[in-house]
């Protein structure tokens, strides 16, 4: 999701032409978005096979400097590069917009292991195409980037997943994901889809239940470890996130959900082409997300569907955006119970 920022990259064209170089974007904001997944998602599931799709239209608010103030325009000292090219000026007068579709196929094993153990296993490519338009001033003259970007994504495979049941009101569980980079990237290119570098994701959700499962409290922290990124000596720095919210049925087919999250960059970019050290940009970016959802089953047992409004903020030295959200699940019968 942060080929939202592709007028950057039209920028960083610009800039590649005047220093004879192909530049790596210094947003490397990571491979996993908190605050998008429902809160109950990554709790345990009857064994089965699972078709889940998540869609996103994400609609993005400006840019946020290192202090979190929102900036119409930064001045970054290009002299890394090569002596002499000075200072440029990236106008930050945006309009964003993008939609996302992510298809996943989940499975939950019906044998159990490990302490009594449900196995998890998941595979999920992603869609994403946006619209943007930029301002860009160099010198004297402002040039207008404007355009589109989409194609499929990086792929998402959860190769090992458990999910424990410790009670009727406990639930725990340990999830890796690994993001591998078959989304379009070439380092410089004003049309990047994919990140280009492989992420190991660690998640530990851990579940609290009342009224027979009705209400639930949930916690998700994760950790990213990136790395490097292809054709370019820049290693992504690692990331963690941490969710958290409450989930309450009404009645059997009408829930309500609040979440709350938070992403933090816990280690620098690294790499001799990490051209921004030292620069305005050279700083470790955060933000906060705030949701509020509702899911309906208008097939009982078989199909849900949840909408959710999702928006950003205490963002720091990245873009602000806003969702809207619509997520399916569809309970299969093949390898049920």
């Amino acid at each position: 999701m942060n080929k939202l920022q592709a007028g950057i990259a039209t920028f960083l064209l610009i800039i590649s032409s005047i220093a004879h170089a192909q530049l790596v974007s210094p947003y490397q904001t990571g491979s996993y978005v908190p605050g998008l997944v429902n809160l109950r998602d990554l709790g345990s599931l009857p064994g089965g096979l699972y078709l889940i799709n998540y869609n996103y239209w994400i609609n993005g608010n400006g840019y946020y400097d290192k202090n979190g103030n929102k900036v119409g325009s930064l001045d970054i000292d290009l002299n890394n590069l090569k002596p002499g090219l000075g200072t440029r000026t990236l106008e930050l007068d945006t309009q964003i917009k993008g939609f996302t579709t992510v298809p996943m196929l989940f499975y939950a094993s019906k044998f159990k292991l490990l302490g009594g153990a449900t196995y998890l296993a998941s595979v999920a490519p992603n869609y994403f195409s946006s619209n943007f338009n930029m301002s860009i001033k160099l010198r004297d003259s402002t040039i207008v980037a404007e355009g589109k970007a989409g194609g499929w994504g990086d792929l998402s495979f959860m190769p090992l997943g458990l999910s424990w049941s410790f009670s009727s009101q406990v639930d725990l569980a340990f999830m890796y994901t690994l993001y591998a980079p078959t989304g379009r990237y070439s380092t410089g290119s004003d049309d990047n889809i994919g990140k280009g570098y492989w992420t190991h994701q660690f998640q530990v959700p851990a579940y609290y239940y009342l009224m027979e499962r009705s209400t639930a409290i949930g916690i998700i922290p994760t950790i990213e470890i990136n790395g490097k990124v292809k054709d370019a000596e820049v290693w992504a720095g690692s990331r963690f996130s941490l969710e958290y919210g409450i989930s309450q049925y009404l009645n059997d087919w009408l829930e309500i959900e609040i979440m709350n999250a938070h992403n933090w960059q816990i280690s620098d970019d690294k790499g001799d082409d990490d051209w921004w050290k030292g620069t305005t940009l050279d700083s470790r970016d955060s933000k906060n997300t705030f949701s509020v959802g509702m899911g309906v089953w208008p097939w009982a047992g078989w199909l849900q569907l949840r909408g959710k409004y999702i928006f950003d903020y205490g963002v720091k030295q990245r873009f602000r955006n806003s969702y809207w959200g619509l997520s399916l699940v569809f309970v299969t019968s093949l390898m049920a119970e």
